[in-house]
């Protein structure tokens, strides 16, 4: 009974594990620090639009923040039941595999990796140089794996889910299917792996990022510039100036936006440095209202949990087919 309990035990952990880390661990923007800097950021916003907007002015900070038709739109109700089942019964169901695995082979629990290549100890200047390398390095990977999502059909149906909401609210950046996550998995895992390899060649030695409160410090600087308002109602641009190094919350708006002048637009994270390098950047002269999302008939099909899942598969599915086709009739034509 004892073991059956610390079996128990051992499952729960890994479950919950997997949950905080979804919320709340290096690259996650549920961080109390971001929350509270987004809470700061929109209560400044709300001040600046109460002079310039009468509606904002009629109503007080908490419903600016939290309007009802934004928080309990059906879009934004369809984003809770995708992080609930996404985030917390997949993490369910990993903790039950593990308990599964260790029932089966009596495995240890895995250490936490460590990046080291002789016996020197790096100084703080050069952990924050490979701090700052990596961070732009992975953002810079980050801008081209989302372009290509953006510009590639067949992948393009995967990362649709993502700009499926009608609204935003701070859970829709968690909005992605799975293929998208694999995608951004390598993405992360080919970052890691260039610049830790050039850092130990160049200076062997024990390397980790340094971290602030348990948060990435390269992350927490941007998550004080509200990351978290990126994916919701709150207009926060930087000016002409700052939005051309980094990506505002109303950039990132656009980019989530139907218009046609906004499509393809923005592809940046972190830095909107590549958008400006690579001809995406779109900076806003002012406040502008946006109808966001994709295609009615996409986002019909999209309504439930379960199609954000499916239908992508199927979308793929067809081009993939149209494609084959076209290939074979081309081939033919080619004979004759």
């Amino acid at each position: 009974m004892a073991d059956l309990l610390v079996q128990l035990s051992f499952a729960a952990s890994a479950a919950a594990v997997f949950i905080f880390d979804a919320f709340g661990t290096l690259f996650s923007r549920f961080h109390w620090v971001s929350l509270l800097s987004a809470i700061l950021l929109a209560y400044f916003c709300w001040l600046h639009q109460r002079r310039e907007d009468e509606h904002v002015r009629a109503v007080h900070f908490l419903a600016f923040l939290f309007p009802r038709k934004i928080w309990l739109h059906r879009s934004a109700l369809l984003d809770y039941r995708f992080v609930l089942f996404d985030k917390v019964m997949l993490g369910l169901v990993i903790g039950l595999a593990g308990l599964v695995s260790h029932w089966a082979w009596d495995a240890p629990t895995a250490s936490e990796p460590s990046f080291a290549f002789g016996n020197s100890q790096p100084g703080l200047g050069m952990l924050a140089a490979y701090t700052a390398v990596l961070l732009i390095v992975e953002d810079f990977l980050r801008y081209w794996a989302h372009r290509l999502m953006h510009q590639s059909p067949l992948l393009w149906q995967f990362h649709k889910v993502h700009h499926s909401p009608e609204v935003l609210v701070p859970l829709s950046q968690m909005r992605t299917h799975p293929v998208n996550g694999i995608i951004n998995l390598i993405r992360s895992g080919l970052a890691v792996a260039i610049v830790t390899s050039a850092f130990l060649l160049a200076f062997p030695g024990e390397l980790t990022v340094i971290s602030i409160l348990g948060v990435n410090a390269g992350r927490l600087l941007f998550d004080i510039m509200g990351s978290n308002l990126r994916h919701s109602h709150v207009w926060l641009s930087f000016g002409p100036t700052l939005s051309r190094i980094f990506i505002s919350p109303a950039q990132h708006q656009i980019h989530h936006s139907k218009a046609p002048e906004h499509r393809n637009r923005n592809y940046g994270s972190q830095f909107a440095v590549w958008d400006w390098m690579f001809g995406s950047l779109y900076l806003p002269e002012r406040r502008e209202t946006l109808t966001l999302g994709i295609d009615k008939s996409s986002t019909e099909r999209m309504r439930s949990v379960k199609s954000l899942y499916l239908e992508p598969f199927r979308d793929a599915a067809r081009i993939w087919r149209r494609r084959a086709y076209g290939t074979r009739l081309a081939s033919l034509i080619e004979i004759d």
